[in-house]
C-alpha cells in the first residue's frame, strides 16, 4: 500500500543565493513508487509566500506534473486560515488515519488547519518535520539561526503537543546527510540546468559558511517515512515553550513533565541513505 503524503514546504529552488533542499525533496517524492502525492502546500519562510509559490508551481510544470494540487498558505505568522489550511484540513477528514504530513518549514498551514478543524490533528496518521535546535548552531564559521520553528513558535508549540505520532528531526541529525561536488555526477538523468543549480547552492553555502559541501535537511523526513528503520528511534519529552521556539531551542524533560515525541540522533546507513535518494532522483526529469 502506498503512504499517502501531503508535503507542505518552502522550496526556492531555482531562486538564486536561496536554499534547494525543499525542491530536491519534492524529486524525491515524486521519484518514490511507495508514495502517493496528495497535494503540496506552500508556506513563507525561505523566501516570501509569493516568490514559494510561484518556485514551486515552476518547478511541478518543469517536472510534468503540475496535475498534483497546490495550495497558497501562510505568508506571514500567524496569517488566518488560507487555501492550504483549507485542503489540509478535508484531506485529512477524507481519509483519517491515513494522510502523512510532511513538514519542511514553518509550521503555520498546521496551525492554521488545527484551528479550522478540532480534529485535524487526529485525522492524521503521522506529522514527520524538520526543525529546531538543541543547542547554538555553527557551521564553518558561521553561527547559524534556527529557521523553521522559529518563524512561527505557536505554531510550532502546537504540533510538538499535537495528540498525532509525530516525527522531528533536528538541525544536528540533519547535518548528517552532507551533499558534496561528486554527488553531482552521482544521478545520471539530471540536467545541466539542476546540475548548474546545485553548484551555485555549492558555491554559496560554501562562501557564506566556509564548508565544501551543503545539508540535504528536509530529505531526513522525507526518507523517514519509507524507511522509519534507517534511523534510531528516539522517542523523548519535549516541554518547549513558545518563548523558547522563539529561537527553535528544543527543551527536553523528565518522563511525564512533556510531551513525546519521536526525535532520531542519527542516520543508522548514510551509505544506504545517499543510495535510496540517487535511485528515487533518477526516476524524474528536470526538464
Amino acid at each position: 500500500m502506498k503512504h499517502r503524503v501531503v508535503y507542505d514546504c518552502d522550496n526556492t529552488m531555482g531562486l538564486p543565493w536561496h536554499e534547494v533542499d525543499d525542491g530536491l525533496t519534492l524529486l524525491y517524492l515524486l521519484g518514490r513508487p511507495d508514495i502517493e502525492l496528495l497535494g503540496v502546500t506552500t508556506i513563507f519562510g525561505n523566501g516570501t509566500i509569493e516568490e514559494i509559490y510561484a518556485q514551486t508551481e515552476k518547478l511541478l510544470h518543469r517536472l510534468g506534473r503540475s496535475d498534483i494540487p497546490l495550495w497558497r498558505g501562510e505568508g506571514e505568522r500567524g496569517e488566518g486560515p488560507t487555501e492550504a489550511a483549507r485542503f489540509l484540513v478535508q484531506t485529512a477528514s477524507a481519509q483519517p488515519g491515513k494522510v502523512t504530513l510532511l513538514a519542511t518549514g514553518p509550521l503555520g498551514n498546521l496551525r492554521a488547519a488545527a484551528e479550522l478543524d478540532s480534529s485535524f490533528f487526529c485525522n492524521l496518521k503521522q506529522i514527520v518535520c524538520m526543525g529546531g535546535v538543541l543547542r547554538p548552531l555553527r557551521i564553518g564559521y558561521r553561527n547559524l539561526a534556527e529557521l523553521n520553528l522559529s518563524c512561527d513558535p505557536e505554531a510550532a508549540f502546537a504540533v510538538l503537543n499535537a495528540p498525532c505520532p509525530v516525527t522531528l528531526m533536528h538541525a544536528r541529525v540533519c547535518m548528517q546527510a552532507l551533499f558534496r561536488w561528486w554527488d553531482l555526477f552521482k544521478v545520471k538523468r539530471w540536467s545541466a540546468e539542476m546540475c548548474r543549480l546545485l553548484r551555485h547552492w555549492l558555491l554559496v553555502f560554501g562562501v557564506y559558511c566556509g564548508v565544501l559541501e551543503f545539508y540535504l535537511w528536509d530529505l531526513l523526513p522525507a526518507v523517514y517515512i519509507s524507511y522509519p528503520e534507517l534511523f534510531d528511534e528516539n522517542p523523548v519529552t519535549i516541554r518547549s515553550t513558545v518563548a523558547d521556539l522563539e529561537s527553535g531551542m528544543l527543551v527536553l524533560a523528565g518522563e511525564g513533565e512533556g510531551t513525546m515525541i519521536n526525535m532520531p540522533t542519527q542516520i543508522l546507513d548514510r551509505k544506504r541513505f545517499m543510495a535510496i535518494l540517487y535511485e528515487a532522483w533518477a526516476r524524474v526529469v528536470y526538464e
